[in-house]
């Protein structure tokens, strides 16, 4: 017994000498390397849910009647009216992911736009607007940012399917002056034809003051009543001779002007107002009445009038942590 006591001791004593000979340190020399320094390169990642369209983008693919013929280019985006009809040509307001043109919000320059609004629903749901993408001349569009899904979450109310966000470009302190002049004809002489105009003047006003104002004039005419003429479907009685309808032209006449006054360093407040006028351009109602005589008479008068007067006072603040800016503002829309 006494034998087997003296084993075990034995045993976790070899142990514990062991454990204490691999902790001693060794006589390996200590290499000293030559200094690494390690560097981070900046990178410009976009966020997910969100695409960016330049001004460089619009130059390079001119935009025939509003911008939202640009904005379908992006993931996710359509150009559709509140249904599947599209009666009256309706198919050009955004639609993102599927949510409709109700649950997509229009911004300019961060402020909300609905003007839209102030036309009411048919009984197909539809309103016969254009949207609110064509109150701001192409050539006039610094950027566009589209959120789509959890980026436009923080938008609330009417921005269920995204935000689009049409940033406008500013005045700078040195005079800058431009013209511009649009037109396209399309290769069908059915399809409505473009013609746009407009100018945009910066300039300072003293040490602290500077301006922006532009102007637009712009025109679409409708298609032809007979553009689908040959397309319809096959039809019976009274409707035998019916066809469906082009799309409605618009006429477009748009002027802004801000002042914006710079009194501290990365301080500054931009007074705006803007006045704008819209009318569509009758291209025929519904799909079973175009060939009637007077539908065709009233072809190319103008129908659906808006009017929009915006004012806003923003102010704008930089500071060591991040920026910030107010708004205050008043939008007025009537037919």
């Amino acid at each position: 017994m006494n034998k087997k006591i003296h084993s075990l001791a034995l045993l976790v004593n070899l142990g514990i000498y062991g454990v204490a000979q691999a902790q001693e340190p060794t006589d390996t020399p200590v290499s000293h390397d030559d200094t690494i320094v390690v560097t981070a390169a900046e990178q410009n990642l976009q966020a997910p849910g969100v695409s960016t369209i330049t001004a460089d983008e619009i130059r390079k693919n001119p935009v025939a009647r509003d911008v939202s013929e640009i904005i379908r280019t992006m993931p996710g985006v359509n150009l559709t009216g509140n249904s599947t009809s599209g009666q009256r040509g309706n198919n050009r307001q955004i639609d993102i992911r599927g949510m409709g043109p109700e649950n997509t919000l229009i911004l300019i320059d961060g402020k909300p736009v609905s003007s839209r609004n102030s036309v009411r629903q048919g009984w197909r749901g539809e309103r016969d607007t254009r949207g609110d993408t064509s109150w701001v001349p192409p050539e006039m569009i610094e950027r566009i940012e589209v959120l789509r899904g959890p980026a436009a979450a923080r938008y609330g109310n009417g921005a269920a399917g995204g935000v689009v966000n049409i940033i406008t470009k500013k005045g700078s302190g040195e005079w800058h002056g431009s013209w511009d002049a649009y037109f396209n004809a399309p290769e069908h002489k059915e399809e409505g034809a473009t013609k746009r105009t407009n100018f945009s003047l910066t300039g300072p006003l003293g040490d602290e003051f500077s301006f922006r104002l532009y102007g637009n004039l712009d025109k679409t005419q409708a298609d032809a009543w007979d553009i689908n003429q040959g397309h319809q479907s096959a039809r019976a009685g009274t409707y035998a001779t019916t066809l469906p309808a082009g799309r409605e032209g618009v006429i477009n006449k748009d002027i802004n002007g801000v002042v914006r006054w710079d009194f501290a360093p990365l301080q500054s407040l931009e007074l705006e107002a803007g006045y704008s006028r819209q009318g569509n351009l009758y291209a025929g109602d519904t799909q079973n009445t175009n060939s009637d005589a007077y539908t065709r008479s009233k072809y190319g008068d103008e129908t659906n009038r808006l009017y929009r007067q915006n004012y806003a006072l923003t102010w704008n603040g930089g500071w060591d942590n991040g920026r910030d800016h107010q708004q205050l503002g008043a939008v007025r829309t009537h037919p």
